[in-house]
């Protein structure tokens, strides 16, 4: 769903006369509603197990987009982004505290690995399924028939609902007490510098990789010339290699604990790659071919990171960490858009993708720091209070 509206771009701004920046707006509104929730929704996922936040979170997204494709104003795109936004904020800390409770541990790095894959299979999916059914419809209908869908897939998880009831073996009291009030746990993650670390990395990984998903659609043609079938060719192997990436990535993350060491060779190749393409010198089908080594760079990276997280989290508080950590995914997915339109609105389209490669120079760092925190008996995690 993150990458419907952005594939969206150019019909809406042809229909309302919107800026890229007012567009990027959109998807800030949504990654800032998913920023807001996600550690509350960890520490009651914690509490109560993921089961009913799953199924009332993607109920909320789909339902929101139906009602996007209804919208005939901008606040309405704006006010349901940021609702829609609020549905996201359950699956991460709810995903990961069901793999983290129910998968042994040798085989963690897999787990991680596929559910990334699930994912960013998603959004690839995105990239082929928007254009095509906004070109036989408009993108009204598009958003009604693909909330729809989201509708059904909330059906088939509310019939298979006893698989997702996953909680603690602490007493409901014990899970109460100890959970302490949401602005408490904040702090005593902030206070941890590796979990802190991993925060500052997903939001450099958000402001770089959400740069290349929801502007390349608009910036491509810009640069190179190319129609609705080159960009989809473009951003599809790009997201798709990604999942190729996830795949590998999650048996280095069961060999090997040298996540600074991944992410510098992951994010070293694809900061050279995308200053190529934003020096315009190579033909098309070169610039495809970097996106596609760009993304399974990427992806190889993120089995390792949930893995760190996994290792630095205080026992029985798997779903408020990663609740907290992906709260910098949609932190830099709220200002990314805003940052990366006002590039596209200056016409220095370029930019795009050389702020991209600078945002990935920062994630080696935060990477570096929080691998070596990590190591120290200070990153080492301890029981929740």
């Amino acid at each position: 769903y993150l990458l419907v509206i952005p594939f969206l771009f150019l019909s809406i701004q042809a229909e309302m006369g919107l800026s890229f920046t007012q567009l990027g707006v959109i998807t800030a509104l949504y990654a800032a509603g998913s920023a807001g929730g996600q550690f509350i929704v960890g520490i009651y996922v914690d509490r109560h197990g993921p089961r009913w936040f799953l199924i009332l979170g993607l109920l909320t997204v789909a339902l929101a987009y139906i009602l996007m494709g209804m919208a005939t104003a901008y606040w309405m795109l704006l006010a349901l982004g940021f609702v829609a936004g609020l549905g996201d904020s359950v699956f991460h800390p709810a995903d990961f505290s069901v793999i983290t409770t129910a998968v042994h541990e040798d085989r963690l790095g897999r787990s991680y690995a596929f559910h990334a894959f699930a994912g960013f299979a998603g959004f690839g999916a995105a990239a082929l399924v928007v254009p095509f059914v906004n070109s036989l419809v408009n993108w009204h209908v598009t958003l009604v028939i693909l909330g729809g869908a989201g509708v059904a897939v909330t059906a088939m998880l509310y019939f298979e609902r006893h698989r997702f009831e996953m909680v603690s073996e602490r007493s409901e009291e014990d899970r109460t007490k100890k959970s302490g009030t949401v602005m408490g746990d904040m702090k005593k993650f902030a206070a941890m510098p590796p979990i802190l670390m991993l925060f500052f990395f997903y939001v450099m990984v958000a402001w770089a990789g959400q740069g290349i998903q929801q502007f390349s659609p608009a910036a491509l043609p810009i640069l190179y010339g190319v129609g609705e079938a080159g960009v989809s060719a473009a951003v599809f192997g790009f997201l798709f290699s990604i999942t190729m990436g996830i795949l590998v990535g999650g048996y280095l993350a069961d060999k090997t604990t040298r996540f600074d060491l991944i992410a510098s060779l992951g994010y070293g190749v694809s900061i050279a790659l995308l200053i190529a393409v934003a020096m315009v010198v190579l033909p098309f089908s070169l610039v495809i071919a970097a996106f596609a080594l760009a993304g399974f760079l990427s992806g190889l990276v993120m089995p390792s990171r949930d893995m760190l997280v996994s290792a630095v989290s205080p026992p029985d508080a798997a779903g408020k960490a990663f609740g907290f950590v992906n709260m910098g995914f949609g932190f830099g997915g709220m200002v990314s858009p805003v940052i990366f339109g006002l590039i596209m609105d200056t016409g220095f389209v370029p930019g795009l993708y050389y702020g991209t490669a600078l945002f990935m120079f920062f994630a080696i760092v935060t990477a570096l720091v929080a691998s070596r925190y990590a190591a120290s008996p200070q990153g080492k995690p301890q029981p929740a209070e």
